[in-house]
């Protein structure tokens, strides 16, 4: 009997299991690479921090503040064009890996700061 109860959880938690999977793709940058990356004119400079943190400190030539935590994040996204590569940075890498991922599951070509802003500053007061 115990076997026949796990043989039907076993079929039962495959069948919930996707079918199919996603490709979502997207690159990650180090600070160098990503600074070369975002000087060229094909390339739209998102900031997906909330306005605070925004407004507390940016990248010099930020095109967009989109704030991933806003209840309209969903439409806002869709105004940035699909014919630029965006280039994503928020805190510390987290939320634009997300951002990332979201867009480029849309049809945007998306690439991000793999260290955020915070490791941005920590590189530049280094130099």
């Amino acid at each position: 009997m115990r076997i026949i109860l796990l043989l039907a959880a076993v079929v039962c938690i495959s069948s919930c299991a996707p079918t199919r999977k996603s490709c979502v793709s997207y690159k990650s940058y180090g600070v160098e690479a990503f600074e070369k990356l975002i000087q060229g004119k094909n390339v739209v400079l998102v900031d997906v921090r909330t306005p605070e943190e925004h407004q507390a400190g940016a990248i010099e030539g930020t095109d967009v503040n989109l704030n991933v935590r806003s209840a309209t994040f969903f439409s806002d996204y869709k105004q940035l064009p699909k014919d630029k590569t965006i280039a994503l940075y928020c805190k510390g890498g987290g939320r634009s890996k997300q951002v990332a991922g979201v867009l480029s599951g849309n049809g945007y070509k998306a690439i991000e700061l793999n260290v955020g802003y915070d490791g941005w500053v920590e590189y530049h007061k280094q130099k």
